[in-house]
C-alpha cells in the first residue's frame, strides 16, 4: 500500500471524529458543571479509545523513517492525543467548578 494512502488511520479518525465532534456541541450546551464534567468524561474516554485505535494503525504502516509519513497522516495521527488532552483539561475544569452555579466561575 502506498504512503498517499492509509486507510486504516482514515477510517478510524472518520469514526472517532464525528461522535467527538458530537460531544463538543453536548459540552456546548450542558446546563451544569456535574453535567459538564460527565461530558468531558465521555469524551475523554472516546477520544483515549480514538488515541490507542489510531497508534495501532500508524504502528501498523510504520516507515523505517518517521519523517516519510506525510503531513496529512502525522496530523490524523495528533488529532487524537489533541482531542484527548482537551477532554482530560475540561474535566478538570469543570470538577473543580462543580459546585458552583454556571456564571460564576
Amino acid at each position: 500500500m502506498s504512503e498517499s494512502s492509509d486507510p486504516d488511520l482514515i477510517k478510524i479518525t472518520e469514526i472517532f471524529l464525528v461522535p467527538s465532534s458530537f460531544l463538543v456541541a453536548a459540552l456546548g450546551t450542558a446546563d451544569t458543571n456535574p453535567h459538564r464534567a460527565a461530558v468531558s468524561l465521555l469524551g475523554m474516554l472516546v477520544a483515549s479509545l480514538w488515541w490507542v485505535c489510531s497508534h495501532e494503525a500508524l504502528a501498523e504502516r510504520q516507515p523505517t523513517d518517521a519523517a516519510q509519513h506525510s503531513r496529512r497522516v502525522r496530523i490524523m495521527a495528533w488529532l487524537a492525543p489533541f482531542f484527548t488532552f482537551a477532554w482530560f483539561l475540561s474535566l478538570v475544569v469543570h470538577l473543580f467548578l462543580w459546585s458552583k452555579p454556571l456564571g460564576t466561575g
